[in-house]
């Protein structure tokens, strides 16, 4: 196999929301030689849409790796496609930048938990994450950098979902516990912890509730999936930032 050449990119959960922000904001500063590997578990209609929304440049760039993240199998499935893709290319398997954006959670409050959707979001949002640089540090080239989507419900609890804040929490020191697993590499790794943004999750949610969410954000808005990518992109590229959570929420909670 040749050398790899250019930039390596792998971002899950990134067909729609946040993750597709940050996939689109990747694409964008990204070399003719650069390339993006996109996740996505079980939307083929959302990945379309997302191809769709690329010029000929971005499309030629892009990858879809198609894997359930929400279990260890579904991880291995990422992997071995990832693998198979570099193959195939002639391309020896390296990577640049990981962005670990899978998340799930439930809106049920906590006394309907069941234990089995507790374990289910704890390790689509926790446990997977974790074991997904575990298994794909081999390939991750020194200098490298590692970011996981947080979010502020880990930092302030909300009243939403219990198990989703828990869940982001762990995410938040888990970045922070591995960077000194990934010194020997100088791979860097950060966590980005964006508050309320407008993704399809809110998509049900009434006027009095953005009213209400509204009221305490000193912005008065819900953020954009743009603005979180932006910063995302940012702490990616920036090559002293390593062990950091950085809040983005408009000024969540000073009023």
């Amino acid at each position: 196999m040749r050398k790899t050449a250019g930039r390596t990119t792998l971002i899950t959960g990134a067909t729609s929301g946040i993750g597709a922000a940050v996939a689109r904001a990747v694409l964008a500063r990204s070399a003719a030689e650069d390339r993006v590997y996109v996740n996505y578990a079980h939307r083929q209609e959302a990945a379309e849409r997302f191809a769709a929304g690329l010029d000929d440049a971005g499309r030629g760039k892009l990858t879809f790796l198609r894997a359930d993240l929400s279990t260890y199998e579904g991880l291995q499935d990422l992997k071995e496609a990832f693998l198979k893709s570099e193959a195939a290319a002639g391309r020896e398997p390296s990577l640049d930048w990981l962005v670990l954006n899978t998340g799930i959670s439930t809106k049920k409050p906590y006394e309907e938990y069941t234990f089995e959707e507790w374990n289910r979001i704890l390790n689509t949002n926790l446990s997977v994450p974790a074991f997904a640089v575990r298994e794909l540090r081999p390939f991750l080239r020194e200098g490298g950098s590692v970011l996981f989507m947080g979010s502020y419900a880990g930092r302030q609890a909300y009243s939403s979902s219990l198990v989703y804040g828990v869940s982001k929490a762990g995410v938040h020191f888990l970045a922070r516990s591995l960077v000194k697993e990934l010194e020997p590499m100088q791979v860097r790794v950060n966590a980005i912890a964006p508050g309320f943004t407008q993704t399809p999750w809110h998509e049900d949610r009434s006027p009095e509730s953005y009213e209400r969410i509204e009221r305490k954000i000193a912005l008065h808005r819900f953020a954009k999936p743009e603005e979180i990518a932006r910063m995302a992109v940012e702490i990616l590229s920036n090559t002293y930032m390593n062990g950091s959570v950085v809040d983005i929420h408009g000024g969540y909670d000073y009023f």
